[in-house]
This record gives C-alpha cells, sequence and structure tokens, in this order.
C-alpha cells in the first residue's frame, strides 16, 4: 500500500512516507482530556469540551499544512560546520530524515525519524486516568561520533474557546498569561476570561507544559521565538542562535518552549519526557510530579495500551475470505466507534468543532457499540432521554461545560433514541430500563449555546418520567408535528442536515423522517408489548400503520420513493425534478421501517442500480445540483458532489447496506460495503484520506474531477452503522428479545465463514457453512451438536463457549 501498510497483527498501521496526501491522524483520549495527532504530530488538545475548552491551536488550513502541532526540533551543534537543525516529527522543517515511520496504534502514536546519525522516537499516549498526553522521547547516538545537542520541545496555546478565535483573534489574544514558573520548571497558560458566546467565563483550568529534563531556556512568546514573518518551519530563535530566556507573555500569541542541552556518546541512549495538558490548578503539581518518573510513564503507556486492546479484541471477532473485511470490523471500526462514543462529533481535524455532543448522533454510536460496551450504551440512554422536553421535542446536544444544546424541535432527533432502547434490550434482556425515571428538560439554552434573554435562573429540569414515557412524548410530538400532507414537518432539517430551507416556513414535509418515524413506533409498539401494555402496544401500531399508508398513497412515484415537500408545496426527490431525482435515503428506509411491497422493493433497488451505484459507491441521490435553489437551501449550494450535495455518504450507504441485507441481497450489500472501505482504495492519490478509518464521504460522480476523494475521517455515523451491518446483518448474528438470532447474509462466493460472539453471559462460537453458494437463507442450526427448531438461540447465561454450525441453504 503506497504511504505504508498494517502491521502483522493489523493492531498498528505503519505510516514510512510523511509526504501523505492529506495529515493521516489518531485521536488520544480518555473521556476527559483528548489529543487529536497527525503521522507528524499535527493537531490540537482539548480539555472536556472541544470548542470551549481548546488547549493548543488549529488553523483552518490545518489539513492542507499539519501545522501547528507538538513539535521537537533538534540542533546538532559542529566545530567547524554550521549547526545541522530539524524537526524529530518531519514537520514543522521537513528535512529529509534517513529514515522515518509513525505508527498509529490503539491508544497511542509512535513516531520515529533518523538524521544525522540520530534516531528518535517519540511516543504519544494520553494516561487514562489524567488530564494529560505524554510525548515519551528515546534519542539514541547512531553515529561514531559524540553528538552536542540542544532539544527544542515546542507547542503553541490556543486556551478557551475556539470559536470566538475565529472571531476576535486580535482581542481574545489580549487575555491571554502565559509564564515560566522557575520552582516547577513548568509553562503555565490561561486566560484571565472570556466573555463571548457561551458566556462570561473566568477560565476555570490552567494549562502546562513540562519537561523531565533539566531546563537551560525557555521562551512563551510566539513572535519573538520565530521572528518576523517566519513560521515555525523556520525559528529564527533556534536558527539564528537567537533564542532568549522569555518568562511572561501577555496579551500576544503564546507558546511554551523548553532548550534543553544533551551530549549522547556514540551508541548511547537518553530517554525523558514531556508533558502537556490541562485541568484544575490543584491538580497539576500532582501530575508533574508522576508523569516525570520515567518508569511511571512506561507503566501507564502499558497500562494505557492493555485498556484499548482489551476494549477491541476480547469480544466479537470474524473470520471470512475476505481478510480487509475482517482487519476493519475485528479491529478498526471497533477503534473508530470508541472515538464515536467518547466525543460524537465535535474534535474535528477537517472543522472548527462546535462542542458538545450530539442527541442523534449519540443514539447511533451507542447503539452501534451495544454488543461489546453494553455499559456505556445504558449510560448515554439515560443522558440523552434527560434532553427530552415533557412536549416531546427534545435539545439537540449537549455539553459537559454548558449543558443542553438549543432549541430545534422540528428536527429527526425524535426518531432516534426508541432504536437505541429497543436495541439496548435485545442486547441485555434489560427491560427495566424502560421503568427508570429521568427528568425532563427545561431549557435554559437557546439559539446553540446562546444564552436565553428571558431565563432568570432556575431549575433545568421540569419533574421526571419513566423512559418508556420519554420515548412515547419524542414519538407522539413527530407523529402530530405535521404538514397538510401528514408528514413530519421538517422544520430546519432532518437527517440530512443541507436541506434547512425545505422547512423555514414551518410548512415543508420530510418523507424520510415519516418512514423513520413508523420504524420507531413498530420498535416502541414492540417494547409496550413485552411490558404488558395492550393498549399502548395498538395505539402505537395505529400509528405506524397510518403513517405507513399516507407514505405508500401519496410519496410513491413510480419507481421509487419521493423525498419529501418544500414549504410551497414543490416535490423533491422525484422523477418530475430535472436535480436530485432520486434520494437514497428514501429508498433504504422504505425497506428498514417495511413500508414497501415486494413489487416494489424490486424497483427499488433496480432504481439505486440504476442511478445510484457507481464505481466508488451508493450516492446520497443523483444527479446534483448544479445551481442553487432557494427552495432547498444550501444542500444546492456546495459543489457537485461534495458533502450533502450527491457525496457518497458512508453513513447513508450503510442504510442501504443494512437494508440489502434485510431483503436476502447479499451480494450487493457486499460489494457496496467493500466500495467504501478505507483499506482497500485502489489509489490513495485519488481517495487521500487514512486507510484505516471510515471517512464521512467520498465525492460524488457529479464532481467534474475529484469523483472518490475521501473527506472528513473518524467522526461520523458510518463506524456504527458498519459495524452493525457487518456482525448483525452481514454475519448475522444479531440481537433479539428472545435470544440472538443467526440469520447470515453473505456473498454467494464465500463458502465459509465464522463469527465469536458474546451474548447476555455467553459466548457463541458460530461456524456457517455456504456450500450451495447462496446469499441468505438458514437451512439448519446446531448448538453444542444438537440440532434447534428455527434459527433463534435461547440464551445459555453459563459464561461457558457454545458451538454452533450454521448450514446455510
Amino acid at each position: 500500500m503506497k504511504y505504508g501498510h498494517f502491521s502483522n497483527d493489523g493492531l498498528e498501521f505503519i505510516v514510512t512516507d510523511p509526504n501523505t496526501p492529506r495529515p493521516w491522524i489518531n485521536y488520544l483520549t480518555n473521556e476527559k482530556y483528548c489529543s487529536i495527532i497527525s503521522h507528524c504530530a499535527g493537531g490540537y488538545s482539548f480539555y472536556k469540551d472541544c470548542r470551549s475548552e481548546r488547549t493548543l491551536r488549529w488553523l483552518p488550513e490545518n489539513w492542507h499544512f499539519d501545522r501547528p502541532g507538538r513539535y521537537l526540533y533538534i540542533k546538532a551543534k559542529g566545530k567547524s560546520k554550521k549547526a545541522k537543525v530539524w524537526s524529530a516529527t518531519y514537520q514543522p522543517m521537513r528535512v529529509k530524515p534517513q529514515f522515518y515511520e509513525a505508527r498509529h496504534g490503539l491508544g497511542y502514536t509512535q513516531i520515529s525519524t533518523k538524521y544525522n546519525g540520530l534516531l528518535s522516537q517519540i511516543t504519544f499516549f494520553v494516561p487514562e486516568h489524567d488530564d494529560c498526553e505524554i510525548w515519551l522521547v528515546r534519542l539514541t547516538n547512531q553515529s561514531n561520533k559524540p553528538q552536542d545537542l540542544e532539544i527544542f520541545p515546542y507547542v503553541e496555546w490556543l486556551l478557551g474557546d475556539y470559536h470566538l478565535e475565529l472571531r476576535y483573534r486580535n482581542i481574545m489574544n489580549l487575555y491571554n498569561r502565559v509564564w515560566f514558573d522557575r520552582q516547577h520548571n513548568c509553562v503555565f497558560a490561561k486566560k484571565t476570561a472570556s466573555w463571548g458566546d457561551l458566556n462570561i467565563q473566568s477560565f476555570q483550568y490552567e494549562a502546562f507544559f513540562a519537561s523531565s529534563l533539566a531546563v537551560s531556556g525557555y521562551a512563551t512568546r510566539k513572535n519573538a521565538f520565530l521572528g518576523k514573518y517566519n513560521t515555525e518551519a523556520t525559528p529564527r530563535g533556534i536558527l539564528e542562535d537567537k533564542f532568549k530566556n522569555i518568562s511572561f507573555c501577555s496579551g500576544e500569541d503564546g507558546i511554551a518552549c523548553f532548550k534543553h542541552n544533551l551530549k549522547l556518546k556514540p551508541g548511547s541512549s537518553k530517554e525523558f519526557v514531556i508533558i502537556l495538558g490541562q485541568t484544575e490548578p490543584e491538580n497539576i503539581q500532582k501530575l508533574l510530579v508522576k508523569y516525570r518518573n520515567l518508569s511511571h510513564c512506561h507503566k501507564a503507556l502499558d497500562e494505557t495500551k492493555k485498556i484499548w486492546k482489551k476494549r477491541i479484541l476480547d469480544n466479537i471477532i470474524i473470520k471470512t475470505p475476505d481478510k480487509d473485511f475482517d482487519l476493519m470490523m475485528n479491529i478498526w471500526v471497533k477503534y473508530q466507534l470508541y472515538i464515536c462514543n467518547l466525543w460524537s462529533r465535535s474534535p474535528s481535524f477537517y472543522h472548527e468543532g462546535s462542542g458538545g455532543r450530539g442527541y442523534r448522533d449519540s443514539c447511533q454510536d451507542s447503539e452501534g457499540i451495544l454488543a461489546i460496551n453494553q455499559e456505556l450504551t445504558r449510560k448515554r440512554i439515560l443522558k440523552i432521554a434527560s434532553l427530552i422536553r415533557k412536549d416531546g421535542t427534545s435539545a439537540p446536544g449537549w455539553s459537559d461545560i454548558f449543558g443542553p444544546a438549543g432549541h430545534r424541535p422540528n428536527k429527526d432527533h425524535q426518531v432516534w433514541l426508541t432504536y437505541t432502547v429497543s436495541a439496548y434490550i435485545k442486547e441485555t434482556g434489560d427491560l427495566s430500563i424502560l421503568s427508570e425515571y429521568v427528568p425532563y428538560l427545561k431549557d435554559k439554552w437557546r439559539g446553540g449555546w446562546e444564552i436565553d434573554p428571558n431565563f432568570s435562573g432556575g431549575p433545568t429540569t421540569d419533574g421526571e418520567g419513566t423512559l418508556f414515557e420519554h420515548l412515547e412524548r419524542n414519538l407522539n410530538f413527530a407523529f402530530n408535528n405535521v404538514g397538510e400532507r401528514g408528514f413530519p414537518l421538517i422544520g430546519h432539517a432532518d437527517w440530512n442536515d443541507a436541506i434547512d430551507a425545505a422547512g423555514i416556513k414551518g410548512k415543508g414535509e420530510s418523507v424520510w423522517l415519516a418512514q423513520a418515524l413508523v420504524r420507531s413506533l413498530k420498535m416502541l409498539a414492540e417494547l409496550a408489548q413485552i411490558s404488558g401494555q395492550k393498549q399502548k402496544t395498538d395505539d402505537l401500531l395505529n400509528k405506524a400503520k397510518t403513517m405507513a399508508e399516507r407514505i405508500n398513497d401519496i410519496a410513491w412515484d413510480g419507481a421509487w420513493y419521493k423525498r419529501g415537500f418544500t414549504d410551497d408545496g414543490t416535490v423533491y426527490g422525484s422523477k418530475i425534478n430535472p436535480e436530485g431525482k432520486i434520494h437514497t435515503n428514501a429508498q433504504s428506509w422504505a425497506i428498514l421501517s417495511g413500508i414497501t411491497d415486494k413489487e416494489r422493493l424490486k424497483k427499488i433497488i433496480n432504481s439505486v442500480d440504476k442511478y445510484i451505484d457507481g464505481p466508488h459507491g451508493l450516492a446520497l441521490f443523483a444527479p446534483a445540483y448544479s445551481k442553487w435553489n432557494p427552495k432547498l437551501g444550501r444542500i444546492s449550494m456546495f459543489s457537485e458532489g461534495t458533502k450533502e450535495n450527491a457525496a457518497i455518504f458512508c453513513h447513508a450507504a450503510m442504510f442501504m447496506i443494512v437494508a440489502y441485507c434485510m431483503v436476502g441481497e447479499g451480494n450487493r450489500a457486499y460489494k457496496s460495503m467493500r466500495k467504501l472501505m478505507p483499506n482497500v482504495q485502489p489509489d490513495y492519490d485519488l481517495y487521500k484520506t487514512e486507510p484505516y478509518v471510515y471517512a464521512e464521504y467520498l465525492v460524488g460522480p457529479g464532481h467534474p474531477y475529484l469523483y472518490g476523494e475521501g473527506a472528513f475521517t473518524w467522526i461520523t455515523g458510518t463506524a456504527g452503522w458498519s459495524f452493525m451491518a457487518g456482525t448483525e446483518w452481514v454475519l448475522g448474528a444479531r440481537r433479539d428479545f428472545e435470544g440472538l438470532r443467526i440469520d447470515p447474509c453473505i456473498p454467494s462466493n464465500w463458502k465459509n465463514c465464522f463469527i465469536s460472539r458474546p451474548f447476555r453471559g455467553a459466548v457463541y462460537e458460530i461456524e456457517i457453512s455456504n456450500p450451495r453458494g447462496v446469499q441468505h437463507g438458514v437451512k439448519e442450526v446446531f448448538v453444542d451438536g444438537r440440532k434447534i427448531e428455527g434459527n433463534l438461540i435461547k440464551p445459555f447465561k453459563d459464561k461457558k463457549v457454545h458451538r454452533v454450525r450454521v448450514l446455510m441453504g
């Protein structure tokens, strides 16, 4: 593979060429502190919230230039020759090394370079229980001469609210206070306070930067260190021997940089540690003492690796004829899914990050991770439920710093939590969660994170109700909040955030949202039935039937389903539209919601094949919008084939892949899935993004020259839906209320495959045989040598391993 390869065990991706088409990144994180790091140490860090508590600076062009970042400059002094200066992470100086290698692993990144006979190895990681990141550095003199070195670790501070920095950089810098503390041999940094969108806020945390080496120099002011008109690539303080001890920065761009003197004999090594973090001031001294101890750093690194390895490997494992598919399902999709669950969609390398966690995103992520972490899902369900108001609307998300986000009732949030709760009960058998009492939200925040000027304080809760009652209020609101055709109002937008003008006047309707609502109503009816609520079961099923009939009567377009109607009644996603004729989501969710009959099903699949599918995967719709359409909104503003304007949106493609499996189309499902897999892309100079995690989208066929380029990796609902698609639908080990259902839907050329599936206190090792080359259909199931009726395995709950043999046919 060009630019790098996976390790033999698949647990690392090893970058061998620093000049990748884009920065290829990793997330190093616990649940409070997060470091986003590229293969050349670019990126940023934050504490608790990526918007309001940003530690290091990130620039909008970072994903093109991979700066700024966490750098270690090295200067080798010679007696007769001019000193050589380079950076141990290749960036920012980009001096060509004799050797370069970056290993992105589970919870750590290690960058190694060799130049001037000096091998440098830096291992970056975030300890599981502390608010900091560690750079564990080892320098080895592999030359036959002594090396007289100066070492300069360097970072640039942002400190605080990133959005305010973008808008008011000249003002926000004036709040900066950065200082070197001789007693602690540490640079501290903070803002005096911040007065902006989020609140009048004192900067309650302090950032810090320290080293285990003796400090012979220090710098805190960026301009003085870099020199006039210079960048990190040409730091005057190092290149021209102009390094000056500057202990205090006030009201300027702040940095932290140390100067260390180090002599290395031939063959000798020196190991030291750099500590970067942000936390409550009273915690800092303890962290400095703890991590200046190298043996403790190694212990913490080992612990971090073990924790991540256990999270990823001690659960579902698959084996199929496609080793690339196995690699993604067994390791990298799980890892990506964990990052999505920890931080939702905000901490991106590609955009500024709005902060907090999203409601619908967290619903899907926590459903996706259920099979490998039920505790996380349960915790998340109860948190998300607390964002529901008594009227059934929901806050679109929350921040650990600022609480619930603003008021957007006419979106798709209402339909998602029921899916997660249903899946949780199927996975665990824990019906009691429906009776858990959860508070209702009483709004404090409006309009994003803006303060409601009419809010005078008081409680943020409005009584409480059971989880089931919260879900019921959610769906009743969605069912009743409809337009003249009886479809849910699209309001600000539905799942497709860019259809943001279709309902701006409060009349536009969403067919997709109607389909998603039918699916939710059916699931809640199941929950009502198994909890003995007959009347509610009947009511919910009647509502599902009513909405399904409306969809089939009004939204069928002859060969596919329409997507929706604008405020003035104009249809979109219809054969009468010159652009945006057919939308994938309206077809996949017709299948997912079970509203379509066999005749229409065939037409849907044929239409998707004809108009939507292509060499790089399933597009979001076709054809792309080529000009501005004020009735629809910014969906028509994006360049053709990018973002929501007919890109190959991987999340939506996964909806269709699951739909294919539901109707037995194993060949189509697998073929579509493989087109999106990052580790099998045919041309990485075209694809550009990481080969080990899914992109949000690939540029679609409507673009004049970028068709197939990847974009916006890591934080995408693709991870959760991909994992569910691969394990529950393709391999077919699917949770159900009464047990584990075995229902594979595989490509016909797979003769044998395997999945080890932990489920309700036992492990099921499932061997699947497909001698007749079918795509779907279970002929026989044997459990521990005994044939069972049907394909549902009743839970054993005995903490044992059970052998399951499945014969397809």
